[in-house]
């Protein structure tokens, strides 16, 4: 791997009394608002690998107008045109023709529907999620237009050995990079995704939780929308426990929810290089 970083395809607004350990009156009145994340992979060849891709850029530009009204105002989305990914990475220097694998923590629209952005990535997902994906309402999330294409979606079985605490893997190019995991709860299909940094493994693990206190032990969750959102309950619980483990891994991974902010705010949001030369021209 040459290359780490992440981004956020914009904002989620949500009450905070749905998110919070104890909702209150004075959180059931505010907002917190949630990020998109997205973690890029820039490999050695210069090809590109993205984990979750966020909105796509129709519905980045238009949200009101491609996810109709009652949908955005559902999901809460805080976008503007410059937000989408494949936009993103232009600005950085990044080409998005070179982004040729998505894999998807899970197929929900606003983990995958960027994936029409990048016209030459393969979306990887388990074969668990894709039977979901047919068996869900749309109204559950999915979104088949987003993706639907051909040859597009590369269906794997997590069948390895347990890795990191979470009880099943799937090491995508047999070369450590990029390790699916069984975080399965929220969605049927739902993984955790293994990244090895250059200094760090990050472990992105999708919708497993919205907010990192729901998997401590000292306050553990579901929050009200995890409860509320779950396909399955006890699968859920038993991914908190694979979560917690992982944490305590002797790597020290970071444990990063598709939608906890804080966490996001945390993590590099730039290529190395890109990072430096704006360290530089700003004297820090």
């Amino acid at each position: 791997m040459r290359d780490l970083f992440f981004l956020t395809c914009g904002r989620l607004k949500s009450p905070a009394a749905a998110l919070a350990s104890k909702p209150t009156l004075a959180n059931a009145l505010a907002t917190t608002f949630m990020s998109i994340t997205v973690a890029v992979v820039v490999r050695e060849n210069g090809d590109l690998a993205l984990v979750d891709a966020g909105f796509s850029s129709p519905v980045c530009a238009d949200p009101t107008g491609t996810l109709g009204a009652l949908r955005a105002l559902t999901l809460g989305v805080d976008l503007a045109a410059q937000d989408s990914i494949a936009r993103q990475l232009r600005a950085l220097g990044l080409d998005p023709a070179r982004v040729k694998t998505i894999v998807a923590t899970h197929l929900h629209l606003d983990h995958v529907g960027g994936a029409a952005d990048f016209p030459n990535a393969e979306v990887v997902c388990s074969d668990r999620e894709l039977r979901a994906l047919f068996r869900m309402p749309r109204d559950a999330g999915y979104r088949v237009d987003d993706f639907a294409r051909e040859g597009r979606l590369h269906v794997v079985d997590l069948g390895g050995a347990p890795m990191l605490g979470f009880p099943r893997s799937r090491d995508l190019f047999a070369d450590g990079e990029l390790v699916l995991l069984d975080a399965h709860g929220h969605t049927p299909g739902n993984v955790a995704v293994a990244v090895r940094g250059a200094d760090r493994t990050f472990v992105h693990i999708g919708d497993a939780v919205y907010q990192s206190w729901e998997f401590s032990a000292a306050t553990p969750g579901p929050s009200p929308i995890a409860r509320l959102t779950a396909q399955d309950r006890e699968a859920l619980a038993r991914t908190y426990g694979a979560i917690r483990a992982c944490a305590a891994d002797g790597c020290r991974p970071v444990i990063v929810p598709s939608h906890d902010l804080e966490v996001f705010r945390a993590l590099p949001h730039a290529p190395r290089a890109a990072a430096t030369t704006n360290a530089a021209a700003t004297g820090a």
